[in-house]
C-alpha cells in the first residue's frame, strides 16, 4: 500500500482503513449509470453512510472494477473526509491459505475404506505453484483432503469495499452522494436492416447490447448510454490501493427512439424505465426504429491495376462485391447519430420468408454522412482483367493498356462502379468510357446487360 498527496482528476479521492461500520443504500430508485463504449461506466449513487460512533465506514457493492482514484463523495452535513481505501481481497480459499503461510491449519481427511475421519496439525509452508504443507515431520505439496482454518482475516470481505474515514466519528447516519468510474461495463449498437427487394429502401432497427462483467449488479439502474471515442490516459488500478486526499467540498414499441442528447462531443441515449443489470448478464434495450429509409443497391469493382511490368496471361473471372448504401439525413428519412456497431442485413424471399444476406460494422455516423455496407460477392457479376499491351517509353514512364470483361447471369441489367487505383503520376491516353479522377484513382461506371457481357478498355501513361 502507499499514500500520496492529493489528486486532481475527472474525480477526487480519498482514503483509509481503520473499525468499520456497513453503510446501505438510501435510495431505492437505484444508481444512475452512465455507460461508454470503451467499457467503462460512471456509477452515481445516493448513500446512506452509518457510523454507528465511529470514524470509519466500510461501503460494499462497489465491485473489483472500480477506479479507485475517480472516487467523489459528496456530503450535505458531516465531518470532512479524510481517506478512503479498496480492499479488493475477497474471501476465498487462495486469499485465506495466503494470510496462513506460516501459520498452523487443520488438514481433515476421509478414510476411504471406513469413512471416518483424521485431523492433523499442518504448517502452511508455500502457495506458490501448489499447496506445500508441513505435516508432523513429513512435508506434502497439494495433499488430499480439505483445509480447516482456525478464524477469518478481519480484513477479508465476501465483496470488495470501499473504507471512508472521516475527521470525525459520525454520530448519527447521514447521506452522501457517491459517484466512480468503474471498468467491465460496455455496450454496443446492433442494427438489422430489412430491405425491399430493389435494395431502395430499408427498414433499420437499433438495438443497444449492454454487458455488466464489472463484478457486481446494478439494480434498479437509470441507464445513460455514450455514444463516440471518450479518451482514457491510463489503465485502472487494481489490487489494494490506499490514498490520501483533501476532503470534499459539499456541494419496446414498434416505433421507438431512445431520447437523445449531446454530451460534450458525443452523443448520449436516455433509457426509459429503470433497469437491472446483473453482474455476467447482457441485455438488449432498444435504441431506434426508421421505417423506409432510401437507399441504394451498388455493385463494385475496385482493384490496384499493375503498371509497372507486363503481366502475363489473363485473370480468373472474380465476383464484384455488393454494397448498400444510405445518407442518414432527414430527406432519406433518417437524420439522427448512429453509434458504431454490427448491421446485418435481410430480405424477403417470394414466398415473403425473411432471409439473411451479409453483414457489416458501421463506425459512428454523424447526421450528413453517408453508411457504406460491404455484403458481400455477387453471384452472377463477374469481372476478368486482361493486359493487353505493355511498354517503356522512358527510363521512369511506362504505357499499359487494359481490359476488364464483365459478365452478367442474371435477369436485368447491373451497373457495377469500377475503382482503379493508379500509382504514380497517371494520364488516361485513351478509353471507350469517360472515367472520372478521386485522388490516384480512375472511376468508371459500368453499365452491363442482363445475361450478357461488356468490356472496358483504357490505356494508361505512368510517370514515377
Amino acid at each position: 500500500m502507499f499514500r500520496a498527496i492529493s489528486i486532481i482528476s475527472v474525480f477526487t479521492l480519498a482514503v483509509s482503513l481503520t473499525h468499520t461500520a456497513i453503510a446501505q443504500d438510501i435510495s431505492k430508485m437505484g444508481p444512475r449509470l452512465t455507460i461508454y463504449a470503451n467499457g467503462l461506466a460512471l456509477v452515481d449513487e445516493v448513500r446512506k453512510l452509518d457510523g454507528k460512533g465511529q470514524k470509519t465506514v466500510r461501503l460494499d457493492r462497489v465491485g473489483p472494477m472500480i477506479i479507485t482514484d475517480s472516487v467523489r463523495l459528496t456530503l450535505n452535513n458531516g465531518p470532512a473526509l479524510h481517506e478512503i481505501a479498496l480492499d479488493s481481497d475477497i474471501l476465498n480459499r487462495q486469499t485465506l491459505l495466503a494470510r496462513s503461510l506460516g501459520k498452523t491449519v487443520q488438514l481433515v481427511r476421509v478414510n476411504p475404506a471406513t469413512g471416518a475421519e483424521t485431523i492433523e496439525q499442518a504448517e502452511v509452508l508455500s502457495i506458490a505453484g501448489g499447496l506445500v504443507l508441513r505435516v508432523g515431520g513429513r512435508i506434502e505439496t497439494n495433499p488430499p483432503g480439505r483445509i480447516v482454518f482456525n478464524d477469518v482475516p478481519a480484513d477479508l470481505n465476501a465483496t470488495p469495499t470501499l473504507s471512508l474515514t472521516f475527521a470525525e466519528s459520525l454520530k448519527a447516519p447521514i447521506d452522501a452522494q457517491m459517484a466512480y468510474l468503474t471498468s467491465g461495463v460496455t455496450w454496443n449498437a446492433v442494427y438489422t436492416a430489412v430491405l425491399t427487394p430493389k435494395h431502395d429502401q430499408l427498414d433499420l432497427n437499433a438495438w443497444a447490447k449492454v454487458t455488466n462483467n464489472a463484478g457486481v449488479d446494478f439494480a434498479n439502474a437509470d441507464v445513460s448510454l455514450v455514444a463516440g471515442d471518450v479518451r482514457r490516459e491510463s489503465p485502472a488500478p487494481r489490487g489494494k490501493i490506499l490514498m490520501r486526499a483533501e476532503a470534499m467540498a459539499t456541494s419496446d414499441s414498434s416505433s421507438f427512439n431512445a431520447p437523445r442528447s449531446e454530451l460534450s462531443a458525443f452523443h448520449m441515449y436516455s433509457m426509459p424505465g429503470r433497469v437491472t443489470l446483473r453482474n455476467k448478464e447482457t441485455r438488449q434495450l432498444r435504441l431506434l426504429d426508421a421505417k423506409g429509409v432510401k437507399s441504394e443497391r451498388v455493385l463494385e469493382y475496385r482493384s490496384g491495376a499493375p503498371v509497372f511490368g507486363p503481366v502475363r496471361g489473363t485473370q480468373r473471372p472474380q465476383p464484384v462485391r455488393q454494397r448498400v448504401k444510405f445518407l442518414n439525413n432527414t430527406d432519406s428519412k433518417l437524420g439522427v447519430p448512429l453509434p458504431a456497431g454490427v448491421l446485418r442485413a435481410y430480405v424477403h424471399d417470394s414466398e415473403g420468408a425473411l432471409r439473411f444476406i451479409g453483414e457489416d460494422r458501421i463506425n459512428n455516423t454523424a447526421v450528413g454522412n453517408e453508411v457504406s455496407l460491404d455484403l458481400g460477392r455477387a453471384f452472377d457479376v463477374t469481372v476478368k482483367r486482361q493486359q493487353t499491351d505493355f511498354k517503356r517509353t522512358g527510363d521512369r514512364t511506362t504505357e499499359t493498356a487494359f481490359t476488364l470483361t464483365f459478365r452478367n447471369g442474371g435477369t436485368s441489367t447491373s451497373v457495377v462502379k469500377v475503382t482503379e487505383e493508379i500509382p504514380g503520376d497517371w494520364e488516361i491516353l485513351s478509353e471507350n468510357m469517360t472515367h472520372r479522377r478521386d485522388g490516384i484513382s480512375a472511376t468508371w461506371d459500368v453499365s452491363v446487360p442482363e445475361n450478357g457481357q461488356m468490356d472496358l478498355t483504357y490505356r494508361v501513361r505512368v510517370r514515377r
